[in-house]
This record gives structure tokens, C-alpha cells and sequence, in this order.
């Protein structure tokens, strides 16, 4: 019992003087202890820090957006939700999302609430299955790997690939899509190569 008191407390610590939002980090620490008996003390501390992350950087970019969503962390699978009033948060929430250590994988179901082509919604959500599909159909991508958003008929792509050559692979898949007119391409090469 005393490792989650003290995990708790560097916890708080680092998120006092690192912080814009001290009490997310409180909130966060607070939730490794339930957390830490089904997952381990390591992966939810991990998972806490990570959420914690996420949530302090959405504030730092618009904290009237950040107040609408909701974010779960499992063994670095972020998930999620809520709802933005423009396509283009969405898509900048899943590039920050991304850029946060330990990320790996980003499920961003946010809702837009602005829905004001029908037509060019059906589009791009064709446009999303297409290059899914093919992604997943890729046996040299890790689909899991990447997020795949399409707006207006451009396609963005985050995430992190293991090399060059994958993100050339995913970039291809994307420009070929049907309705896809431009490709904005935001993948990192993962660093760590163990």
C-alpha cells in the first residue's frame, strides 16, 4: 500500500511544477491505484502520465475544447471522445495526441458537431474505410500504428512507422483513395529500434 501513496505523490510533484493544470495530475495519480491491481503498478503509472500528458497539452491548445472530451489510456492505446465544433480540432487533437511519449496507438472518436456537407461527409468517411482497409490488407504496415483522418476531401495521416519505407507505403495508400485530392502526412519514424 505504501508504493501507491509514494507513486502518488511523485506524481502530484511532477505535474505541480511541470503543469499549466495541477489538478489533472492530481485526478490522474489518484487513478493509478484502482487501476494499478488489474494492470500492474508500471503500466498504470505509465498510463496515468500519458493521460495526464494528453489532457495538459489540449489545455495548453484550447482549453474550451479540452473541457469537452474525455481520454482513456490502455497500455498506451489512447481513446478518445467528446465532441469539437470543426473537423480541423479533431485533426489537430489527433497530431497532439501523437506527440506525446509512450502513444501507441490513437482511436479519436470525437463527434463534429458543424456538419455542414452531407455529401462531402459521406465522402470522406469512404475515403477513411478505403485507406483502411488497404492498410490493414498491407502485410509490411502495422495498421495499429497510424490514424487516418480525411476532411473535405484531404487526407491526414499521424502515427509513428517503423521506418521510411512504411510511411511511403501508408502515404501511397492515402493518395490513391478515390476521393482524395491532397495528402498531409504527419507520421514520425519511431526512434527506438529494439
Amino acid at each position: 500500500m505504501k508504493i501507491y501513496k509514494v507513486v502518488v505523490v511523485i506524481v502530484l510533484i511532477f505535474q505541480m511544477t511541470q503543469s499549466c493544470a495541477p489538478v489533472l495530475g492530481g485526478l490522474g495519480a489518484v487513478a493509478i491505484g484502482g487501476a494499478a491491481k488489474e494492470k500492474g503498478i508500471g503500466t498504470a503509472f505509465s498510463d496515468s502520465v500519458i493521460k495526464v500528458n494528453i489532457l495538459n497539452a489540449f489545455y495548453k491548445w484550447d482549453n474550451n475544447i479540452a473541457e469537452n472530451l474525455k481520454i482513456v489510456v490502455e497500455d498506451g492505446s489512447v481513446l478518445i471522445t467528446g465532441t469539437v465544433k470543426k473537423s480541423k480540432q479533431k485533426i489537430k487533437l489527433t497530431k497532439i495526441s501523437w506527440s506525446i511519449r509512450g502513444v501507441k496507438e490513437v482511436n479519436n472518436k470525437i463527434q463534429v458537431s458543424d456538419v455542414s456537407n452531407i455529401k462531402n461527409i459521406a465522402r470522406d468517411l469512404a475515403s477513411v474505410g478505403e485507406i483502411r482497409a488497404r492498410i490493414l490488407a498491407h502485410t509490411e504496415i502495422n495498421s495499429l500504428n497510424f490514424s487516418i483522418d480525411v476532411v473535405n476531401d484531404a487526407a491526414y495521416l499521424s502515427g509513428i512507422a517503423s521506418s521510411e519505407n512504411e510511411i511511403n507505403l501508408v502515404t501511397s495508400i492515402a493518395q490513391k483513395a478515390r476521393f482524395v485530392k491532397e495528402v498531409f502526412n504527419y507520421i514520425k519514424i519511431n526512434p527506438d529500434k529494439r
